[in-house]
């Protein structure tokens, strides 16, 4: 049997100090400020899911329009 290496895992806060730092090999800089405005329902349902993944309302909203754009641009 071998032995690797633990993948590389980042933890909520990790994930929002990279963001205001900018991500490895982002050449684009630090992330700017965004104002969303949703409907109370929709903002209940972003905080549940958030909540049950054990990340930030932030966190949540940037991996899913991240994971939308990769999917619209394969």
């Amino acid at each position: 049997m071998t032995i690797t290496k633990n993948p590389k895992r980042i933890t909520a806060d990790g994930f929002i100090a990279q963001a205001e730092k900018g991500a490895e090999g982002d050449t684009q800089g630090p992330k700017k400020p965004m104002l969303l405005r949703f409907s109370p329902e929709m903002f209940k349902r972003i905080d549940h899911a958030a909540k049950r993944l054990g990340i930030t309302r932030s966190a949540f909203i940037y991996q899913a329009t991240a994971r939308e754009l990769e999917k619209m641009e394969a």
